[in-house]
């Protein structure tokens, strides 16, 4: 297993680099050719006017929604200062400046939830991780091995097909939510007689269930979309209303995706391969359906109580109410971990709060389960972590590592105030990984001057088709 925790070839499209960089209109060479007015009603002259956009040839599309992905990459804001900020003292300060006492039940709640001893960690890390990867279990084992195998690319695009349903399915109670809340502010910008008529629609809404999500789905394509539509066309209010019905169109669209109806349909239709009917002998799309029907998804997805209070006080500190001079660490924490869970980030990602034996820290983990080995023609895989830590009065901690058949590379930086400590901290790691019967192939412990950046951890964040522009 070679190592390849080393710095290689720059990132295409990141940081220095001059090709993909996003230059601002100064920077770049002004094309100074005549274009005349475009007139389709006429022919005319040959001109420097191209078809294509100003980005052809030169990388990322920064009109695209995945450039804008990378844009926003770029400019994150850094997540672990403003969580170590919160969880070393600010929030504590906030409980005693006087905020709202809803809030300061969630703080004090929160903070009694992440008490815990190294045994409770490992219990903590292992549920963390479980709820970051939704797609876990016997079932999508036996999924991502006929994928692996199989050179079909119809029973590819129907395995995914199937899982995206299933996605929307799993999903369907938030959905409903999603759909109730989201009426509830177009209510508030309706003038007072439309918005008892949305308010009287509405209120045929059903309480979710799998089952009984159609309905729901029916009402809302066929009477409130079109009434909201018509009083968009009434009043030509283009404002937050008409992005809010467009959120509301989409998250109906997932909502009907979702059926549990559809998902056996699109199992049915796999069990036409037989790579894919070999591992699924004698089960019937009605055995899938009721297989799906007793699955408590809230549970299986890995829900730990602690998010729902980070939530509300997030939630409660974007709108203000922890103070207005603190209202945009919220908005920051809430952009970072919106960008680290876009569908554009190829990693699993995971925050853990946790105040160990007294202790606040802060962590965050990185982890791409399916890394290709850095032997060349090798098609060997192994697992790549980023893992980010900052112990209160100790210091903030770097470590990449990549396992492999059970051997491990692994790169270390330590804070400037262990300086001392280094080959404790190196005879250690090895004592651990001994341990845990690892081997440990290259170990590299030196003290942190730059933090390592996620998009060196994973190059793989770039790795992508970049031309076509899907903004809508």
């Amino acid at each position: 297993m070679s190592n390849i925790l080393k710095v290689t070839t720059p990132v295409v499209g990141y940081d220095n680099n001059a090709v993909n960089n996003k230059q601002t209109p100064t920077q770049q060479t002004q094309d100074l050719s005549i274009k005349n007015q475009v007139d389709p009603g006429r022919v005319v002259r040959a001109d420097g006017r191209t078809d294509s956009d100003g980005q052809q040839g030169k990388g990322i599309s920064y009109e695209s929604n995945f450039g804008n992905f990378v844009q926003s990459l770029r400019e994150l804001p850094n997540l672990q200062e403003v969580m170590t900020r919160m969880l070393f003292g600010g929030m504590a300060n906030m409980v005693e400046s006087g905020i709202g006492k809803g809030t300061a039940a969630d703080i004090q709640a929160l903070f009694q939830m992440l008490q815990m001893n190294p045994d409770e960690l490992n219990g903590f890390l292992k549920d963390a991780m479980a709820g970051a990867n939704r797609l876990q279990g016997p079932l999508f084992d036996v999924l991502r091995q006929i994928m692996s195998e199989t050179n079909s690319i119809d029973l590819k695009a129907g395995i995914l097909d199937m899982l995206r349903r299933y996605n929307d399915m799993s999903s369907g109670k938030h959905l409903q939510q999603t759909i109730q809340d989201l009426l509830e502010q177009i209510e508030g910008r309706m003038f007072r007689n439309n918005r008892q008529e949305l308010q009287q629609l509405a209120s045929r809404l059903r309480p979710y269930s799998m089952e009984g999500s159609a309905s729901n789905v029916q009402l809302l394509k066929e009477q409130i979309i079109p009434y909201l539509g018509s009083y968009i066309s009434q009043t030509k209010d283009l404002g937050k209303i008409r992005d809010l019905i467009s959120l509301l169109a989409l998250n109906t669209s997932r909502l009907e995706n979702g059926n549990v109806d559809k998902v056996a349909q699109s199992f049915q239709r796999l069990m036409d391969f037989p790579s894919f009917q070999k591992y699924f002998q004698g089960m019937s799309a009605a055995q899938f359906k009721d297989m799906l029907l007793n699955v408590d998804y809230e549970k299986a997805a890995g829900k730990m109580d602690w998010t729902d209070k980070l939530l509300n006080i997030m939630q409660a500190g974007v709108r203000g109410e922890a103070g207005l001079e603190n209202k945009e660490d919220f908005v920051n924490m809430m952009r970072s971990m919106l960008i680290n869970e876009s569908v554009y980030m190829p990693v699993m990602h995971v925050m853990l709060p946790v105040i160990l034996n007294g202790v606040p820290m802060y962590s965050e983990i990185w982890v791409d389960p399916d890394e290709e080995s850095g032997n060349p023609g090798s098609n060997e895989r192994g697992i790549k972590l980023l893992i980010k830590f900052d112990l209160k009065d100790v210091g903030f901690f770097d470590m990449m590592m990549y396992y492999e058949k059970g051997k491990m590379d692994m790169l270390i930086h330590y804070p400037e105030e262990l300086a001392g400590h280094e080959s404790d901290i190196r005879d250690n790691i090895r004592k651990i990984m001994n341990r845990n019967h690892l081997e440990v192939e290259y170990l590299a412990v030196e003290q942190g001057q730059v933090p390592i950046k996620v998009s060196a951890a994973f190059p793989k964040i770039f790795e992508r088709r970049n031309a076509v522009n899907v903004t809508i």
